[in-house]
Parts: C-alpha cells; sequence; structure tokens
C-alpha cells in the first residue's frame, strides 16, 4: 500500500502552518494542499493530526481531523481503483481529491483567485518553494498588477527583457544569468499549467512554442578522489573557520547530500547493518530517504566533532560557505586550469562551491564503475536526465573507460575464441 502522511508548511507571517498531503508510491510522490491551517500549538506531528477534534476547517464546516481522514480514504480508494490498470499517474490521482474537495466546498468560497493569490497558494503548495517565491518577487517587480490575461507572447518578450537587466531589488543589481532567466519561465509555465487545470484561467498563450526560453548547458568541476585527499590533508589547524568548512565540505563529498542535508546530519543518522556503517536522512527538498555509505572519512570527522551538539562542524549559510571553501581549496593548492571550458583560465579553487559535493560523489563513484541506476538511489535523484548533469566526465576520462571496457572484452572474446 502507499505511504501517505500529512505535514505543516512553513509558519506565514501570522503564524498559521498550511497543512499538505504527501503520498509515495512505486517511486512516485504526490503532494496536495488541503487549503487547511492551523497554528504550531494545535499540531500533533507524532499521529500527524490537530490536537483536537473541535478544530474546525476555515470554512467551519467541518472538522479538520475529519477532513484529513477523508482525503486519506479518498486517496487510497483512489489507488485501488486505478492500480489494477498499472500504477497510477501522480495527476489521476489528485484528481480524486479535487472531485472530493470540490464537493465540499461552499459555494462562496468558489470566487476564483486573482494571479498573485494563486500564485501565493501555489508555492505553499509546492516542495520547491524557493524558486517560486523568487518568480514571484520578479513578476511582482515588474508589473505588480499581473493577471492571467496578461501572460502572452507579449508580456514573454517584455518580461525577459527586463530580467536580463541588471535592478537593484534583484541579485543586489547584478545581472541575471541566462538560466536564472529559463528557470523563471519554467517555474511560469508550471504555474500555468496548474491554473489552467484548476480551471482558475483559460489562458493558454503560455503553451507557444515561442513562449519558451532554454536553459542552456552549464559548465561545472567536480573534484577527483586524488583532489579530495589532498584538500582533506592539508594541515589547517591554525586557522579553524577553513578546517570547519573542509571537513563539512568533505561529509558532502563523501555522501552525495545536499547541503541543507549534509550540513544538519546527526550521529543518530548513522545505522550499522551486517557490519557496516551507513548514513540514512529524509532529505529537506524531496522528503525522500536516502541511504549513503558512511566511510571513514565521514566517521573521523564525527569523531573529531564529538563535543559538538551534533559532532558535525557548525552550520553556516550558504553564501560563507561557498566563500570560505573556495579560499581552503586555493591554500591547499587546487589552482589548476583549463577545467571550465567557458572559462579556461580560471583556476580551479574558483569553480568549487556546495554544489561542488554532489557532482564529485557522482562522479566520482561513475568512473568507479558503479551502477547508475544504483548511485541515482543514493544520490536521491528521481530522474535520468537530472542525475545526467552531476557527472562530470571529461574526454579524456571517457576515453580512459572505453579503452579499458575494450581491454576486458578483447581479453574475454580471446577465451571465448580459446575455449
Amino acid at each position: 500500500m502507499p505511504d501517505i502522511n500529512f505535514y505543516l508548511k512553513k509558519a506565514d507571517d501570522h503564524g498559521n502552518r498550511l497543512i499538505y498531503l504527501q503520498m509515495k508510491y512505486s517511486g512516485l510522490r504526490l503532494v496536495f494542499s488541503t487549503g487547511q491551517n492551523v497554528k504550531e500549538g494545535e499540531w500533533n506531528s507524532n499521529k500527524q493530526r490537530a490536537k483536537t477534534s473541535r478544530l474546525l476547517t476555515a470554512d467551519k464546516a467541518h472538522s479538520i481531523n475529519d477532513l484529513l481522514d477523508n482525503l486519506k480514504d479518498v486517496l487510497e480508494d483512489g489507488y485501488n481503483a486505478e492500480i489494477p490498470d498499472g500504477i497510477p499517474a501522480v495527476d489521476t490521482l489528485k484528481e480524486y481529491l479535487r472531485i472530493f474537495m470540490n464537493k465540499n466546498i461552499r459555494v462562496t468560497e468558489k470566487k476564483k483567485p486573482s494571479f498573485f493569490e494563486f500564485l501565493k497558494t501555489y508555492i505553499e503548495e509546492n516542495p520547491e518553494q524557493k524558486k517560486y517565491a523568487s518568480l514571484k518577487k520578479h513578476l511582482q517587480l515588474f508589473n505588480p498588477k499581473l493577471t492571467f490575461d496578461d501572460i502572452n507572447l507579449i508580456f514573454f518578450k517584455q518580461f525577459t527583457a527586463w530580467l536580463a537587466k541588471p535592478h537593484k531589488q534583484i541579485n543586489e543589481g547584478v545581472r541575471l544569468k541566462h538560466n536564472s532567466i529559463a528557470k523563471d519561465i519554467k517555474s511560469l509555465r508550471a504555474v500555468m499549467n496548474e491554473a489552467v487545470y484548476r480551471k482558475i484561467t483559460s489562458n493558454t498563450d503560455y503553451k507557444h512554442k515561442k513562449f519558451s526560453f532554454p536553459e542552456i548547458p552549464v559548465d561545472n568541476v567536480a573534484l577527483s578522489e586524488g583532489e579530495l585527499s589532498k584538500l582533506y590533508k592539508h594541515d589547517f589547524s591554525h586557522n579553524p573557520r577553513l578546517e570547519q568548512v573542509r571537513d563539512l565540505f568533505m561529509v558532502g563529498c563523501w555522501t552525495g547530500l545536499r547541503i541543507s542535508d549534509f550540513s544538519n546530519l546527526k550521529p543518530e543518522n548513522i545505522t550499522t547493518v551486517n557490519g557496516k556503517k551507513f548514513i540514512r536522512v529524509v532529505t529537506q527538498k524531496q522528503k525522500e530517504l536516502v541511504i549513503a555509505p558512511c566511510n571513514e572519512v565521514i566517521l573521523e570527522i564525527f569523531k573529531k566533532y564529538k563535543h559538538n551538539h551534533n559532532s558535525l562542524p557548525k552550520s553556516i549559510s550558504d553564501q560563507k560557505f561557498n566563500k570560505n571553501i573556495k579560499e581552503a581549496c586555493k591554500i591547499a593548492g587546487l589552482t589548476e586550469t583549463n577545467r571550465l571550458l567557458d572559462s579556461p583560465a580560471l583556476e580551479l579553487w574558483q569553480a568549487v562551491s556546495s554544489h561542488t559535493c554532489r557532482r564529485s560523489f557522482c562522479t566520482n563513484m561513475y568512473l568507479s564503475g558503479f551502477s547508475s541506476i544504483d548511485l541515482m538511489k543514493i544520490s536521491g535523484h528521481t530522474s535520468e536526465a537530472a542525475f545526467l548533469k552531476y557527472i562530470k566526465v571529461s574526454k579524456q576520462q571517457a576515453a580512459e573507460r572505453m579503452a579499458i571496457h575494450q581491454e576486458k572484452t578483447r581479453s574475454q572474446r580471446q577465451l571465448n575464441i580459446a575455449s
């Protein structure tokens, strides 16, 4: 049976926290907003229900707990009805929930929201809130009175041109990169898709082939196991600031976790199975269980910082992390050039950031011959396309892998001929 749970989003300015439903089944994940809010003290996180059944829905028509129980039943019934025909799509199951909710919403609540009202709701419902919040900020600066009907090809050309210019309110006046604009357009199309699906708007101009701003491939670096060893063995005892960021960076490079996850690991995340130690953590971004091997470097770091509350260096902001790890890599001698095709003069340390951790982990495991399918389970990637973006293999490395493969197959062919 699928795994169905209820969670709370972050509190808004009034302390209200939106209740959302999450269902995991056959490698898929469904997220659905209940549209109901509770205060922190009104929620029992263990039972995943309001502390009292007397707490009512926004329209005062039902008990919140009754609504949650009904949504769970509707989803299970829908899943059981669809599974004989194969694993149901997420949107198929969402439709069961929408139909149920529409039957139980009072007529007075059916007024269609404005564009920004809907965007606010969409952000609250979506696990990837950060990128949609960025889109909302940009759109409000561009046109605070934007409506669904305004979103057409003329808007697209004006908005993308506006984003390409430097603005003090955006990125501290630095011109947005091409892919940042592409992400805004991709996010906007997702928002419009959902608004059309919910029949909030009938405007489909955004589906025009010219309403498109494709991302361009980004050249990034991954550190080899040799470079990681060089960084780890460098003596930073005279500089605790760099020593701590180096150690935290190593945890990311040997687990493949995002900085939001590896900087918050605790000793209890380490488990022992069949005599081997592993890290088990539910990721903050995707809410997926990830299990990664726990090697001797990670164990040394946990031991080194055992007096800290989480046995790891103190967590710092992404901005400080990136600044400090660059400095550490430079001092450790990671100064090779020609690692980036689009910036050949850039030294290696200048291209290192928190994202280098996952790229290094995936690339090194891939080069070692580890199965891509198994590697995706450990890295937490849900699609091969997303996973392949993290593999940074040079043409020389690819040629060397092919040479090894050819040598193996040649030896096997010779054995077959001899037999």
